[in-house]
């Protein structure tokens, strides 16, 4: 299973789950080897600002993963040219997504969320499915556990597709791997734990 460390950007900076603030060498020493890192821009979620100027710093370092919340094509060309490799599209923010326009200008790797608040009871739109490379869920492992229905479902979309999940408790780590998710979001500061837990 890959270990994807996770990190958030808001106002310029670089921050944890616990909200402590890293420098660009604090996250390339945090980083060490992982292959990639998973950049969750909250400015661009939220106010559809993305803190553009930092990918290519981290860039420098680390094969980047965005998802700072795009809306149009033109924001996945600004995030391509800001280096990342892989982004993340968000159909609650996209109402009218088309994933084959993006594959048309990019060859980053698209993938899309597992939103339960908006799609339908499993989260997903199903007709993004035969387009994308893959899912990032970061539904809860207590909510998915409390509904059998969707653990189920959830299960069956890891068999089929690259799925990566986000968890900040390392107790729960093993729990992803039974699942069957092809990667853990992890916090950065937690990735030296993960690795102590052999995932």
């Amino acid at each position: 299973m890959e270990i994807i460390p996770f990190i958030r950007l808001k106002k310029r900076k670089i921050i944890t789950e616990k909200g402590d603030l890293l420098s660009l060498d604090e996250t390339r020493k945090l980083v060490n080897k992982e292959g990639q890192i998973y950049i969750l821009d909250l400015d661009g979620i939220e106010k559809n600002r993305p803190n553009l100027c930092l990918y290519p710093k981290i860039s420098e370092f680390q094969k980047i993963w965005v998802d700072a919340g795009p809306r149009v094509l033109g924001d996945i060309v600004d995030t391509v040219m800001a280096g990342a490799a892989n982004i993340t599209v968000r159909k609650k923010l996209w109402p009218d997504l088309h994933v084959p326009s993006i594959k048309e200008i990019t060859e980053s790797r698209i993938y899309t969320d597992i939103d339960t608040t908006t799609h339908n009871m499993y989260g997903v739109d199903f007709s993004l499915l035969d387009y994308i490379d893959g899912l990032v869920n970061f539904t809860s492992k207590n909510h998915i556990e409390n509904d059998f229905k969707f653990s189920s479902h959830l299960k069956d979309l890891c068999a089929k597709y690259k799925m990566y999940a986000y968890e900040s408790s390392p107790e729960n780590f093993p729990y992803w791997k039974t699942l069957g998710v092809a990667g853990l979001l992890i916090d950065i500061n937690e990735i030296k734990e993960a690795h102590r837990n052999g995932i």
